[in-house]
């Protein structure tokens, strides 16, 4: 199995508003948190009411060399911690999983990004398989994309919280 973490401190920034967003994804608000190089991110199917189950659409470049474009299904929902997708191709699950694990500390959020790929027991002979597309140059890029767009997220919910300040002042004057 290929396991690549990232590991980092977001200051300022919120687990429960970090969960929200990614479990209730919208184009328009994944666009506005980095523009030109997130596309789409979007549920195509709702599951239950805490999003188990939602399959959910992703498209996004990682730098100029990458783009990443998949369906994944939402295997864990545990509000607000942890958010575990599973990824589809042709309606088929993948041995293909994106954990999003989010911790409350004094200097904002403890944010673990994993991604696992690949087979355990008698299939993972086939890992190697998966590193032909899982090379050292996507895991660069993805590793520098989740040092840059976490920060990113934080300061879009800053920019955000200072517009709807301004406009609650404006509407009150």
């Amino acid at each position: 199995m290929i396991v690549h973490t990232v590991e980092l401190i977001v200051p300022n920034a919120y687990k429960e508003q970090f969960y929200d967003f990614m479990i209730n994804p919208s184009d328009k608000a994944y666009n506005e948190w980095w523009p030109g190089e997130h596309l789409q991110f979007h549920i195509v199917k709702r599951g239950e009411e805490n999003h188990l189950g939602d399959v959910v659409f992703m498209d996004e470049y990682l730098g100029k060399n990458h783009r990443l474009t998949f369906f994944v299904a939402v295997v864990k929902a545990d509000r607000p911690n942890k958010i575990i997708w599973q990824m589809k191709k042709a309606g088929i699950r993948l041995p293909a999983f994106v954990e999003l694990s989010l911790h409350d500390t004094d200097e904002g959020i403890s944010l673990t990004h994993e991604l696992r790929l690949g087979y355990s027991r008698i299939l993972k002979i086939l890992d190697p398989f998966i590193k032909l597309y899982f090379n050292k140059k996507l895991q660069k890029a993805l590793e520098e994309h989740c040092k840059i767009e976490w920060f990113k997220l934080a300061e879009y919910f800053e920019l955000n919280r200072i517009r709807k300040g301004e406009e609650g002042n404006a509407a009150s004057s």
